[in-house]
C-alpha cells in the first residue's frame, strides 16, 4: 500500500497536466475552427456586399442610359412632327447620333446584368433595328414610337429590379 501511496501523487499530478495539456488543445482547435468560420463569413459578406454594389452601379447606369434613350427617340418623333419649314435636319441627325451611342452604351451595360431574364428583356427593347437603311438615315415617326415603347417597358423593368436590390442592401444580408 506504501507503493500506492506513493505512486498515486505522482501519476494524478501527470494524468493531470497530460488532460489539462489535452484541453488546452481542444479549446485551440475550437478557437481556430471559429476564426475560419468568421473569416469566411466576413469574405462572404464583403463579396455579397461588392456584389451588389456592382449591380446597383450597373443597374443605375443601364436605368439612365435607357431614359436617354427614351428621350430621344420621343425628341425625334416629336421633330417629325414639326412642319416641314421648321424641321433642321442636324438636330434630327444629332438625336440619331445620340441614340446610337447610347444603344452601344446600353449593349455594354446589358452584358453585364446578373439577373439574365432582365438581360433578355433590355436586349429586346435595345436590339430593335432603328437604322435599317444607316445610321445617317433618320428612322420614321412610327418606327421612333415603337422603340421609344420598347425602351420604356425596359426602362420600368429596370427600376423594378433596382429597387429590389436597393430593398436587399437595405434589409442586411
Amino acid at each position: 500500500m506504501s507503493n500506492f501511496n506513493t505512486i498515486w501523487p505522482v501519476a494524478s499530478f501527470v494524468l493531470g497536466a497530460a488532460l489539462t495539456q489535452f484541453n488546452a488543445h481542444l479549446t485551440e482547435k475550437r478557437q481556430r475552427v471559429r476564426d475560419v468560420e468568421s473569416r469566411r463569413h466576413e469574405y462572404s459578406k464583403l463579396f455579397l456586399e461588392g456584389k451588389r454594389s456592382f449591380e446597383i452601379e450597373v443597374l443605375t447606369d443601364l436605368h439612365r442610359s435607357l431614359t436617354t434613350l427614351s428621350n430621344a427617340a420621343d425628341e425625334l418623333s416629336k421633330w417629325h412632327r414639326i412642319s416641314d419649314d421648321e424641321r433642321d435636319v442636324d438636330v434630327a441627325l444629332e438625336l440619331c447620333l445620340r441614340i446610337q451611342v447610347e444603344t452601344a452604351a446600353a449593349w455594354r451595360l446589358d452584358g453585364l446584368l446578373f439577373d439574365h431574364e432582365l438581360s433578355r428583356q433590355v436586349g429586346n427593347s435595345i436590339g430593335i433595328e432603328l437604322f435599317p437603311n444607316g445610321p445617317k438615315v433618320i428612322p420614321g415617326e412610327e418606327h421612333l414610337d415603337e422603340y421609344a415603347d420598347s425602351v420604356w417597358e425596359a426602362h420600368a423593368e429596370v427600376a423594378k429590379k433596382l429597387k429590389k436590390v436597393y430593398e436587399l442592401t437595405q434589409g442586411g444580408l
